[in-house]
């Protein structure tokens, strides 16, 4: 890979499931959702079942959706000590001297401040309002137009090193293949889906049909999505995501986001969202569809948030989620809003990072560069926090957001944000699909394409055989044999033993002889964290080059 001063395992071991490639499964709530968007090639679907058929009895115990751990405590402000005079997002707010409460928030908004009862201004930068007052009362401006995004202090340190992304010159014909897969039918048809919900809430009924139903389009790209829940204010909402797993640094992974949920001055009637965020989630969907059909050296998870639209709240779940338990989260990229152009006003794309991400944007830009062609501005500024991406800045993460403009007064921003009139006649085609080319080319690029390689996929019967490890019985019940050959200079080594949500789940020594030794592992062992049917991962302990072998409970 291209980074320099990177160790890929960086002390984070937590393994991101991927499963195999089975028959599409796709969900029916009721009759309350459309049906999911069809992948680029059935043909090529089809081929695949066809390869895996000695999987297919495995498949169908495991095809479910996960539903992961609850996430984050309900509406958990910032603690009283902030030092706000020195917030890198206030850095443009006139704030020195001021006595300022332990709970602000930003609002963008057009023009002048919506009224409302109980709130108090500090001050006002290019249409972003500093305010504090009533939670309830903040959270309702969302429906008058405004973004509200509730500040957090910042991390005494980021989660990785200072990084460097080492420039590259010329583009690999697979991932230019990749990007040509990008095209305006299969995005149109994936954001007319989202919007034939009629509206998608975060606190309308139909939220859980709809993150159901995500469910069933990344069931359809080959993927087991898991559903992560997080309490707002009594509703329980859900995000949604799905793991592609790394051939070689599967605890290391990116992330390709957006968030799901929309809004409108009627939203429990009608919030389409076409571009807030159909276009974000057609970014995740497209690079899903098309990159699950290839191999990658680093973990890629694909993520839908949910409670944006109420102040970043499921993405600050996660976020924070992650930061607790030691995911190793390498870079994420954000989606919202890409696909409006006003005509007479040059096309961009608003590529957005703070300081501390600069690598990751200088990444993107390159592949921008060397794949698509397509216009872009970049803005460093610690002080744009509106959007899912500020929810990792906040946890030490490095992060880029994509949209469609930079400042809400710009001409190209869109007129019909938070109405229900949000809806795909109003997105621009190439733009669009120029934008999402982007996003692909970057992920592709980030997560280290391995050309003509099987992967992990092929490792799902018994014996499982890897360079240095492999496992027997597989599928299992109550437990496996490891077997290590092949590992020089030590007399001992510990398999790791991850499941489907990240986390570690056993950790079993093995003592070496001549660099080959033999233990078992005791699912049913009382100490170990209760074992389910799915997917695990094994892994060596301090051989990050070592790959990963899959493993499948079935109970």
């Amino acid at each position: 890979m291209r980074f320099a001063g990177i160790v890929p395992d960086c002390g984070f071991c937590r393994l991101i499931s991927t499963p195999p490639r089975f028959t599409p499964t796709f969900r029916r709530v009721l009759n309350m959702h459309p049906p999911p968007p069809m992948p680029v090639s059935v043909l090529s679907k089809f081929c695949n079942l066809l390869a895996r058929v000695k999987c297919l009895a495995i498949s169908i115990l495991i095809a479910g959706s996960i539903t992961g751990p609850s996430l984050a405590v309900e509406d958990a402000g910032p603690p009283a000590s902030i030092q706000w005079e020195t917030h890198p997002a206030l850095k443009h707010f006139a704030v020195a001297g001021q006595e300022l409460p332990s709970e602000l928030s930003l609002v963008r908004t057009r023009g002048e401040l919506p009224e409302a009862a109980g709130i108090t201004v500090h001050g006002v930068h290019k249409g972003v309002f500093l305010v504090s007052g009533d939670p309830i009362a903040v959270t309702e401006l969302a429906k008058k137009g405004c973004a509200v995004i509730p500040l957090k202090d910042l991390p005494a340190v980021s989660r990785f090193a200072s990084r460097q992304w080492q420039w590259v010159d010329t583009p690999d014909p697979d991932i230019a293949a990749m990007v040509a897969q990008v095209e305006w039918a299969g995005i149109s048809s994936k954001i007319q889906w989202l919007v034939d919900f009629g509206t998608r809430y975060s606190l309308e009924l139909n939220h859980p049909a709809v993150a159901d139903s995500i469910c069933g389009v990344f069931e359809g790209y080959g993927l087991v999505p898991i559903k992560s829940s997080f309490e707002f204010r009594g509703w329980t909402l859900w995000n949604v995501e799905a793991t592609q797993i790394g051939t070689v640094y599967p605890d290391s992974f990116f992330i390709i986001c957006g968030h799901f949920d929309s809004l409108s001055e009627r939203p429990r009637l009608s919030a389409p969202g076409a571009d807030d965020n159909g276009t974000g989630v057609a970014a995740v969907f497209t690079a899903a569809e098309i990159l699950t059909q290839h191999d990658f050296e680093y973990s890629i998870r694909y993520i839908c948030f949910s409670g944006e639209e109420q102040g970043l709240v499921g993405s600050q779940a996660y976020a924070s989620w992650a930061a607790q338990n030691n995911i190793g989260i390498v870079g994420v990229l954000n989606f919202d809003m890409m696909g409006y152009w006003e005509l007479g006003v040059e096309k961009d794309l608003e590529i957005e990072t703070n300081y501390a991400s600069q690598w990751l944007a200088a990444a993107i830009v390159n592949a921008a560069n060397l794949y698509v062609g397509a216009p872009y501005e970049l803005h460093v500024d610690d002080g744009a926090w509106w959007g899912d991406h500020a929810s990792f800045w906040d946890e030490g993460f490095a992060a880029v957001n994509h949209e469609e403009a930079w400042d809400w007064g710009d001409p190209d921003f869109n007129p019909y944000y938070h109405t229900t009139n949000d809806l795909l006649v109003h997105i621009d085609p190439d733009f669009t699909v120029g934008n999402i080319q982007i996003g692909v080319a970057a992920l592709a690029t980030l997560a280290g394409f391995v050309p003509d390689a099987s992967g992990v996929d092929d490792l799902v019967t018994p014996p499982v055989l890897a360079k240095l490890l492999s496992a027997y019985p597989n599928p299992f019940n109550r437990g496996v044999n490891f077997t290590v050959a092949g590992v020089p200079d030590r007399d001992r080594i510990t398999v790791l033993i991850y499941g489907a949500d990240g986390r570690r789940v056993g950790a079993v020594p093995v003592a070496l002889q001549d660099g080959r030794g033999t233990a078992f592992w005791d699912a049913t062992d009382g100490a170990a964290l209760e074992i389910a049917s799915g997917i695990y991962f094994l892994k060596l302990e301090g051989l990050p080059s070592a790959a990963p072998v899959k493993i499948v409970c079935v109970k």
